[in-house]
């Protein structure tokens, strides 16, 4: 029987995570899942939105032994810009997001069940499936919803990577200090 997706970003459905260790890389799409899908073009190229609670989860994550990797099908000023300033890795224009993913993972030395993705489309499905953690974001189409373990409840763009980051550190024991950094506990 397949696992039920979880709807929650609170510590319940960071302990269903359906890995044992701690997550050591978070895979992450671009359009829909870091932001929401839409793209406007303009004369100097095309803009993306970016929600800043995504952005500054993911520096907590980096800086909490969670490597973050963006993969996108597509390639964009924007995003390079965007993915450069979060000091983020990132790899654009793929057509084949697992042949770049594998060689991440042989770089770190880490195993795909110790890594976790996040998407909403089709073109993530071969990631999820092969992820110890597979994630879709709260809008993300039926087939990525039926391959993840778990759904977020925000939507792509409007806050589902956040809410993501707080899961994986949940699940690896390292939230608590990025509360003791805000002065939240």
């Amino acid at each position: 029987m397949k696992p039920r997706a979880s709807r929650s970003a609170n510590a319940g459905a960071a302990r269903r995570a359906p890995i044992a260790g701690p997550v050591r890389i978070l895979f992450l799409d671009v359009d829909g899942t870091l932001t929401d899908g839409a793209i406007g073009f303009d004369r100097d190229g095309d803009s993306r939105r970016f929600s800043i609670r995504d952005g500054l989860s993911l520096e907590w994550a980096r800086g909490l032994d969670v490597l973050p990797v963006v993969l996108s099908g597509r390639d964009s000023e924007a995003v390079r810009l965007r993915m450069a300033d979060l000091s983020l890795e990132y790899y654009g224009g793929l057509k084949d997001k697992v042949a770049v993913a594998e060689r991440v993972l042989a770089r770190e030395r880490v195993g795909w069940r110790e890594c976790a993705m996040v998407g909403d489309d089709l073109p993530d499905v071969p990631m999820l499936k092969r992820v110890g953690w597979p994630i879709a974001v709260g809008d993300a189409v039926r087939e990525v919803k039926q391959v993840a373990t778990t759904v977020t409840a925000a939507a792509g763009g409007r806050g589902a990577v956040r809410e993501v980051v707080e899961m994986v550190l949940r699940h690896n024991g390292t939230w608590v200090r990025v509360l003791e950094r805000y002065q939240a506990v």
